[in-house]
């Protein structure tokens, strides 16, 4: 088993700030980051990119402004990859299949926002790509306060169910995947 972490959307343009709504997850992704490092396993930081092109609502995530940068609290180091997305999935239009089979993975552990969209999208793809897919529970939400919580779990169901797939908890994603190398 050879795993790679993808730290989805994680991005300054995202609004991760201390305070804000969904904040308390940082701490969780963080954890999550330095129990890779231990574990010799690759970090991937996937976030979205959008250009004026696009002819989308979302401008906090241009080209060239500082929203698509990784928050300060995850900041990648010199052997973490980033990678830009350009829609929907951690996959969309850019080289994260061609990255993680280079790096032979075969397991992709998966963390960030949102889960009912970019989380449940990039499960999707890697599992039709033939990856392992693992989703940390408690690494990942819904980052919309008006959405009631139903919407992760309906989410998580259709990566369990739909993609027979893991969802497990930090802490059992660490003991599973990531022991210290």
């Amino acid at each position: 088993m050879n795993p790679a972490v993808i730290i989805l959307d994680m991005a300054k343009g995202y609004g991760w700030e201390p305070g804000s709504f969904g904040y308390d997850m940082v701490a969780r992704v963080k954890a999550l980051k330095d129990a890779a490092y231990a574990a010799n396993a690759q970090v991937i930081h996937v976030n979205s990119m959008r250009r004026p092109t696009d002819n989308v609502d979302n401008v906090t995530m241009l080209a060239g402004s500082s929203g698509p940068e990784v928050i300060p609290e995850l900041q990648p180091i010199d052997k973490d990859v980033l990678i830009y997305k350009r829609y929907l999935s951690g996959f969309s239009y850019n080289d994260l299949d061609y990255t993680l089979r280079n790096l032979k993975a075969d397991t992709v552990i998966i963390a960030g926002a949102s889960t009912d969209n970019t989380v449940l999208w990039t499960s999707a793809d890697a599992f039709q790509l033939r990856y392992k897919v693992v989703l940390v529970e408690d690494c990942t939400m819904v980052h919309r306060p008006e959405e009631p919580p139903e919407v992760k779990e309906y989410a998580m169901r259709i990566v369990r169910n739909v993609l027979h797939s893991e969802v497990l908890p930090l802490d059992q994603v660490v003991a599973q995947y990531l022991r210290p190398a």
